[in-house]
């Protein structure tokens, strides 16, 4: 008897329906994975995450700020305005003294007395001999500057000679004196050195010229000096 054929049919169906369930199963199977996987990688997406700063703690309402150092009072500035002026005045003080001996501090008066002779040390230019003059209207000793006063030259006789024609001088001490004779050294006769030079000499002072009025290479001062004290040198020499 022959075999039928729908039970072979129905077979045949039924094993593809069973090859159609296979994906769906293993659909199902996936899925609990997927969520496993979600749920793992959820925590470690929570840790990577940065943390948020830690918010600044806001200072409590009433507390007090912190005091400042009161303004120095007005008797410590007083001590130390008073302290500054001492410290000052010591220095100004100290500098002065150390000019003096030193020869600064400009021009002073001799020490010396009429009668005296001393030794003197020079400082000049050679333009000195021209430019080097006095006006007064006193002698002293016979001597007298070139002039009378700055607008008139000495009407009494000897105008010319060295010897009887006081001059202004400052010694290299920084001493100013007025004398005679300086110029008709012979140790100035011959050519001069072109820089200023000292020399040293001899000086007799002779008696004291009353308000001189002094001429130096820059014109004539602008008032009188004092006494000023006049003689004559003598026994001059270069200094080399």
């Amino acid at each position: 008897m022959a075999e039928k054929e729908p039970d072979e049919d129905k077979d045949e169906g039924g094993a593809e329906d069973e090859g159609h369930d296979e994906p769906e199963a293993e659909a199902k199977e996936e899925a609990p994975k997927a969520e496993a996987k979600a749920e793992a990688k959820a925590p470690a997406a929570a840790k990577a995450a940065p943390a948020k700063a830690p918010t600044k703690k806001q200072p409590k309402a009433g507390k007090a700020a912190p005091r400042r150092a009161p303004p120095p009072s007005s008797a410590s500035l007083g001590k130390s305005m008073v302290l500054f002026v001492v410290v000052v005045g010591t220095l100004a003080a100290g500098f002065a003294l150390l000019g003096q001996e030193r020869g600064g501090g400009g021009p002073r008066g001799p020490a010396w007395k009429p009668g005296q002779t001393v030794d003197v040390e020079i400082t000049l230019v050679a333009g000195d001999k021209r430019e080097l003059n006095c006006a007064a209207t006193d002698e002293v000793a016979g001597r007298h500057c070139s002039f009378e006063t700055p607008t008139k030259v000495w009407g009494k006789g000897d105008a010319g000679d060295d010897k009887k024609t006081l001059r202004p001088y400052t010694s290299t001490d920084n001493v100013q004196f007025v004398a005679a004779g300086l110029w008709s050294e012979p140790a100035l006769a011959n050519n001069l050195p072109t820089t200023r030079f000292s020399v040293k000499c001899k000086y007799t002072v002779e008696g004291k010229l009353k308000s001189p009025t002094f001429h130096w290479e820059s014109g004539w001062e602008g008032q009188p000096r004092g006494e000023m004290l006049a003689g004559v040198l003598t026994g001059c020499t270069l200094v080399p």
